[in-house]
């Protein structure tokens, strides 16, 4: 199946909570259920970082402080750590931080349930003017992958690399430059991208593009990747386009290509990096659960698709084309971005992106005077970060890590990995996300899975990839074929 397919921001409120405690102090310091002092104008606005343990225990630290110096008020018998367990309604400091935490993930559950009935479409990008061809986008084509020239850029970089002296235009205009000067229709289109990044992408959960990917998505593998050959903007630090030499530059580099399938005298082996250049490869995954209405990966895998492809690879970095667009790549076309297992090209890695769920709070006293989190309404939005992810460890297994380790990593020994989409598909498994035969399917394209040493170095990446192509076709050597296109 082809895949076929038409982002922390924080807002600070400024009200304070006016709900106050029915106890405004203790004086006499003998139920310790009820704090010392007053907190009832402690709380109140919490930004969408703010609601943690340790910064809601900072807030009521400063309050006791002051209070417990004040010459008008009685030493309180327990110190903070009681007045904590009582507003927290808990017997031990360990209860009372855990129980911080869990208000503050419940506030946030709460808006991320909220959030699963709000939905969005991509219609903005594909409305005239300057409408984008969603489908024939992430195969590779449009006017947005086929032509060079910036997105965004900078005037101080012009001073930086020579000023006047190198350039007759110096300014944001993408369309004035010099070297490389942008259509309109990529100036509209990068346009597009970048206020559609900026609301629709983020404060909402965005409708699968087309109605095959509704209806199917990735079912072998519940993961998408993207790949690229050619980078088409410079001045952004990303590839090796730049102003002098822009034409068939290359992406940075992340991966390894070790071989495609199909077309004749298939399969087509690329050791090393001289035929294949330097390939860019970025990726998702998801759960494969019917329940989703705590989990925002799962949810946003579309908001995923949007920024991984078009705003942080595209408008960011200038990546454009599939890497079986290039004339020196044999094989069976591939999309762009596709499915994991309709990958006709096998890849050493790729770097991998999560969403999460940000939000708003408000923090106060209810009538009891216990403390008590909200999120704030209309306050949700849907941020993206490097996937967390571990080395894959076969030792470890799905009912060990939940019932050995209780999902904690550490405790299992497992090495924490970043950016990495086989780390992060690993623990999509151990957490029951993603089944084994998802897995199975998943590193049939991205081979070096088992193998966390694909993520040290180019050398590496080509170990595994001999290996790997060894134990699938026996018959053939590990060896270069040249295409007509090098002939």
């Amino acid at each position: 199946m082809i895949f076929h397919i038409n982002a922390v921001s924080t807002f600070l409120v400024l009200a304070v909570a006016s709900t106050t405690s029915s106890v405004n102090a203790n004086p006499t310091n003998n139920e310790r259920s009820i704090p010392c002092y007053d907190y009832s104008e402690t709380f109140g606005a919490l930004g969408a970082e703010e609601c943690t343990e340790r910064k809601l225990s900072n807030i009521i630290r400063d309050t006791f402080r002051a209070q417990n110096v004040a010459p008008t008020k009685k030493k309180c018998k327990g110190g903070f750590n009681r007045d904590v367990m009582a507003l927290t309604s808990t017997s031990t400091i360990e209860a009372a931080k855990i129980a911080l935490t869990d208000m503050c993930n419940d506030a946030l559950a709460d808006a991320t349930d909220a959030a699963v009935s709000t939905k969005d479409t991509w219609a903005f990008l594909e409305d005239e003017p300057h409408a984008i061809e969603l489908d024939t986008f992430f195969e590779g084509g449009t006017f947005l992958n086929n032509e060079t020239g910036n997105f965004r850029q900078n005037p101080d970089t012009f001073e930086r690399k020579g000023g006047s002296d190198k350039f007759n235009y110096i300014g944001e205009d993408v369309r004035l430059n010099d070297h490389y000067p942008t259509s309109q229709n990529s100036y509209m289109g990068g346009d597009k991208i970048l206020r559609f990044n900026g609301k629709q992408a983020k404060s909402a959960y965005l409708s699968a593009p087309t109605t095959e990917l509704a209806e199917l998505g990735c079912p072998a593998t519940n993961t998408a990747v993207c790949c690229w050959h050619r980078d088409r903007q410079y001045f952004d630090n990303n590839g090796n386009c730049n102003p002098g030499d822009c034409a068939n530059q290359m992406p940075g580099d992340n991966t390894d290509l070790c071989w495609t399938e199909g077309g004749v005298s298939s399969p087509h082996p690329y050791p090393g990096s001289v035929i294949e250049g330097d390939l860019h490869c970025h990726g998702f995954a998801w759960s494969t659960l019917t329940e989703t209405d705590g989990d925002v990966n799962t949810n946003a895998k579309w908001n995923n698709l949007f920024y991984i492809a078009m705003y942080d690879h595209l408008y960011t970095r200038g990546y454009a084309n599939s890497i079986t667009d290039d004339p020196l790549i044999m094989g069976d076309e591939q999309a762009m971005c596709g499915c994991a297992e309709d990958m006709t090209a096998k890849v050493a890695r790729a770097d991998c992106t999560e969403a999460i769920g940000r939000t708003n709070y408000t923090a106060s006293l209810d009538t009891n005077g216990l403390l008590s989190i909200e999120y704030e309404i209309d306050s949700f939005q849907i941020h993206f970060r490097a996937c967390e992810g571990f080395d894959y460890d076969g030792y470890i297994t799905p009912t060990q890590y939940e019932e050995a380790y209780n999902f904690n990593y550490e405790d299992a020994g497992l090495v924490r990995s970043d950016n990495d989409l086989s780390a992060f598909v690993f623990r999509q498994f151990l957490e029951g996300k993603l089944d084994e035969d998802h897995v199975l399917g998943y590193e049939k394209t991205i081979i070096g899975y088992r193998n966390p040493l694909v993520n040290d170095s180019d050398e590496e990446r080509n170990k595994v990839c001999a290996e790997k192509f060894i134990e699938k076709f026996p018959d053939d050597k590990y060896e270069h074929t040249a295409s007509t296109a090098e002939q």
